[in-house]
């Protein structure tokens, strides 16, 4: 089921390495989960109060590797892609208007409708999780092995964790034809 009205706002900035993209937004990812890529591995990490990337045992994550990250929570997605040395291309995508974005500019904003839509990640829930004592769960599989995921959510074995996003839907031709403009991650949930 879609929903009508939204605006979508898009900004754009170059130049950046991943730690200072978030502090330049960082009023905007309060509760931001993060999905890091790097040669070795994919991971999920939450965003800290003092600004870093912390992983389930509350460590601060290595950025060194990253060469894309997609920050996400209920208002926003920022997307950053390392070009060169760890310095790369950011995008912030939002439903809200963003005022104090030092180094953005404001590509545009669109009317839309938003479409709902699911990813299942892969795993079950892992028997022993020590993961989950601080807000933190585990999916294991034997395929990808386990996979530490920030959901402060509890869910039984038979359960499944899904990454919510959003498709944005607007007129894409001259003819009027519908057509998804963008996808922003939006959140894990249980289901």
């Amino acid at each position: 089921m879609m929903t009508s009205g939204t605006t979508l706002y898009r900004y754009r900035a170059e130049g950046l390495t991943l730690r200072a993209a978030i502090s330049v937004c960082q009023g905007t990812l309060e509760g931001v989960i993060a999905l890091l890529y790097s040669p070795q591995h994919c991971s999920l990490a939450r965003l800290a109060p003092d600004g870093t990337l912390q992983d389930a045992g509350d460590l601060a994550i290595d950025l060194t590797d990253v060469f894309e990250a997609r920050l996400f929570n209920a208002v926003c997605e920022l997307r950053w892609l390392n070009r060169l040395a760890g310095v790369g291309d950011v995008a912030l995508i939002s439903e809200a208007a963003q005022q104090s974005l030092t180094g953005f500019v404001a590509i545009d904003s669109q009317a839309c409708e938003c479409l709902p839509q699911q990813y299942l990640l892969w795993g079950e829930r892992a028997r022993k999780n020590k993961a989950e004592s601080n807000a933190w769960q585990r999916l294991a599989d034997a395929r990808i092995g386990k996979l530490d995921i920030p959901l402060d959510q509890k869910f039984m074995q038979d359960q499944r964790v899904y990454l919510k996003t959003c498709e944005y839907v607007a007129v894409g031709d001259d003819y009027g034809n519908m057509a998804v403009i963008e996808e922003r991650l939006v959140k894990l949930e249980v289901a």
